[in-house]
């Protein structure tokens, strides 16, 4: 899908993918989650230690949506990765440092909710970083619960009904 004067597309993964999943995966967190991390070693390196070009593979091929965005142009840079599970749950929302105010995130988000109504799916959860907090809730997500185990990365779990 292209998205009218964004400069960039939204598609579903490809396996050829993967890596630059991974890597924008590994940017952004690093990057932007700061206030969710501190720049702790150990709590980084737990979050990272599944961003690979291997487990990016197995999601691209697993159930549920990976979608991409990507830049138009001679370059085509991967600036964002979106991942849906069938059962109504956002699990992935990130965009390259690069691309961070560009609505690389609300365009994956869009493009996630058409996938779910396409589904039958009418409410989507997602659990949210301190990080994406105010964006959840500007596009629509209410906070519902906060999770209980507080080695858990996500600082609040959001959900939002979708009209078909």
């Amino acid at each position: 899908m292209k998205l009218a004067g964004s400069g960039f597309e939204i598609r579903s993964a490809e396996g050829m993918d993967a890596a630059e999943i991974a890597a924008v995966l590994r940017r952004s967190i690093a990057e932007l989650c700061v206030a969710d991390h501190n720049n702790d070693p150990e709590r980084l390196g737990s979050w990272l230690r599944n961003k690979t070009e291997e487990t990016a593979l197995g999601w691209i091929e697993g159930p549920g949506q990976v979608l991409v965005a990507v830049s138009q142009g001679s370059d085509r840079q991967l600036l964002g990765v979106g991942m849906a599970l069938p059962a109504g749950e956002v699990v992935l929302n990130y965009v390259d440092p690069s691309a961070r105010y560009q609505g690389v995130s609300k365009a994956l988000m869009w493009s996630l909710e058409s996938y779910f109504t396409t589904i039958g799916v009418t409410h989507v959860s997602l659990r949210s970083t301190l990080t994406a907090e105010r964006f959840y809730r500007s596009i629509g997500y209410v906070q519902s619960d906060i999770p209980l185990d507080p080695g858990d990365r996500a600082a609040a779990i959001f959900e939002k009904d979708l009209h078909p």
